[in-house]
């Protein structure tokens, strides 16, 4: 399963259009899911993990909200519950007008009340919500007859993106405003939560009062957790679940049964970066991007991607930003003649120390994949110095800069959140001495403060092209490969009617059928 990516949050565009039907499918059905782990928070103001938010994709009715669509087309916002919004108090107020017919499974209707109830509720000390640190520019949220008016202490570009997030859909006014709600809710979606027993089984069911844009195939979902891995594989392959687990030893098997991506078996990214790290502070790569580049060539980056669970990747922006180029700064595999042409008269005294995670298997091959590089770029086996950290302890000695007496790390990986949802803020991490690994640079810092200036595609493709530019000519990192979630399917899963989804990093709920 893998659902431990970190959401994306993607930019608003495309206001005006409806949210679009999927073909006609057939109809009903329970999907059901099998999985190890223990059961998530369904509570919408406190869950904050990939699998919860994947099952509100489906139950959440949103004032601007996704597609069930694939690709760049379900990273677009659209209108769901808002029929529009006006901007005043220069840019620190927005009146959203809330559409009539939506109803939450009890019947109830939906109005601006439900959407200040959800703030209300994820600011309320006593809740503790996550959701209360994207609320920081929120000064008050009203509801005025069919008007929400949101008013900010500053205008907040990303205000739409976190308005998407599941914690601001409409809410009930049964959920209590202080307490967790564990138990079965009223919800606005196409689904609602019918039952939950914590640890054991969640059912998704249709909300009877539901008729919005989306596409609506299932009768319901139910997830049973802390299942045996083993077992829940070979329920899934003789069709008793419908979705479930694949343990790292039927990986092989798997892929030649089914070959991938094509019916059973599928492999998808997450919004995550695996790569090398620099100590571009002090030792042998500060002050020195000849050979940093020269080690972006020297990489055979394929060896890092284990099998179903990543591709080669050299951008420096994450894998589902949004129109990224296909073009890249670096090749898949080592170009040496490059890179040892790079790396002539730049390898000072040639003393590198690589520190790695020495914890399983796969770290330690991934660190002797590096000397193997470095030694084909040209350094002395004798002057390579391996250091292996347990767990975390790597993250300590990347956060003591310029101290650590280390000159690379690897393997590293980064995932984003909401706070890095822009691909301006991406690259600015990698042009600045604040952080592990940035490069300062006052000329690429004014060439983002250009792009942030920007909005809509224009901002897009100056990110793509300072991508390019930062990679090549900074070289702050060496960016080795993607994450992927797999999936493992029951045969009475229409592969059609799977549309993954680069916000939530899964497959949509409304537009799965069963044959």
């Amino acid at each position: 399963m893998g659902r431990k990516g970190a959401l994306v949050a993607v930019s608003l565009l495309a206001l005006t259009a409806g949210l679009a039907s999927a073909s006609p499918a057939k109809q009903g059905g329970i999907f059901r899911l099998g999985t190890t782990g223990s059961s998530t928070q369904i509570d919408p103001q406190v869950s904050y993990v990939t699998t919860a938010w994947w099952l509100e994709y489906a139950t959440a009715a949103k004032l601007y909200n996704y597609a069930d669509k694939a690709g760049s087309a379900g990273t677009l916002l659209r209108p769901e519950v808002a029929s529009g919004f006006t901007v005043s108090n220069g840019g620190r107020t927005y009146t959203f007008t809330i559409r009539k017919g939506f109803r939450f499974s009890d019947e109830t209707p939906v109005t601006a009340r439900n959407f200040a109830y959800a703030i209300r509720r994820a600011r309320d000390p006593d809740l503790n919500s996550p959701a209360a640190a994207f609320m920081g520019q929120v000064r008050s949220a009203e509801a005025k007859g069919s008007k929400l008016v949101i008013n900010l202490f500053n205008s907040d570009p990303e205000l739409f993106t976190k308005l998407a997030l599941p914690f601001f859909q409409a809410t009930s006014l049964k959920l209590p405003l202080k307490t967790e709600v564990t138990t079965g809710y009223p919800s606005a979606g196409p689904y609602y939560f019918a039952k939950n027993v914590v640890n054991e089984l969640t059912s998704l069911r249709r909300n009877p009062y539901w008729h919005g844009n989306r596409p609506r195939h299932l009768a319901g979902v139910d997830v049973q957790w802390n299942l045996n891995e083993q077992a829940a594989y070979e329920a899934t392959l003789v069709n008793r679940l419908d979705e479930g687990p694949i343990p790292a030893g039927e990986v092989e098997a798997a892929v030649k049964r089914f070959g991938v991506n094509k019916s059973r078996l599928w492999s998808k990214p997450v919004d995550c970066l695996g790569f090398i790290a620099f100590n571009n502070s002090s030792g042998i790569f500060a002050g020195n991007p000849a050979l940093r580049r020269a080690v972006n060539w020297a990489i055979n980056r394929r060896d890092y991607s284990p099998a179903l669970q990543g591709q080669p990747w050299t951008h420096l922006l994450s894998p589902l930003t949004p129109g990224l180029s296909a073009r890249h700064p670096y090749a898949p595999t080592a170009n040496l003649a490059k890179a040892r042409k790079l790396a002539a008269g730049h390898f000072r005294d040639g003393h590198v120390v690589v520190a790695y995670r020495s914890s399983g298997t796969v770290n330690p091959t991934q660190a002797q994949l590096l000397r193997r590089d470095l030694i084909n770029l040209g350094f002395d086996p004798a002057k390579i110095e391996m250091k292996g950290f347990s767990g975390a302890q790597i993250y300590d000695q990347l956060g003591v800069r310029g101290l650590s007496g280390i000159d690379l790390f690897v393997p590293l990986g980064s995932c984003n959140d909401i706070s890095r949802s822009d691909p301006i803020a991406q690259l600015r991490q990698y042009v600045t001495a604040v952080g592990a690994y940035g490069v300062p640079s006052a000329k690429y810092q004014a060439k983002l403060d250009a792009a942030a200036r920007l909005s809509g595609a224009a901002r897009l493709r100056a990110a793509r092209k300072l991508d390019i530019e930062i990679a090549q000519n900074l070289a702050p990192i060496a960016p080795l490969r993607t994450y992927n979630n797999r999936f493992l399917f029951s045969n009475r899963v229409d592969p059609r009617s799977l549309v993954y989804s680069r916000v939530y990093q899964d497959f949509s709920i409304p537009a799965l059928s069963l044959k």
